[in-house]
């Protein structure tokens, strides 16, 4: 089997899988796991991202 022959089986494949990744999407849409508001709790923050302005609005 020459290189030519064998690398375009390969591209072959990876083609076909992608074709099926994106058909996979295309035909079940992604839907949400969560229907209501989600709460989080942050324990920590990086130190790159403490000086970031992040709006707060308390809920009583």
């Amino acid at each position: 089997m020459s290189a030519d022959i064998y690398t375009k089986f390969i591209l072959t494949v990876i083609a076909g899988a992608l074709s099926v990744i994106v058909l996979q999407n295309a035909v079940k849409p992604a839907h949400a796991q969560m229907d209501g508001p989600v709460h989080v709790i942050v324990d920590q923050i990086g130190s790159s991202l403490a000086y970031l302005p992040l709006p707060v609005t308390p809920q009583q």
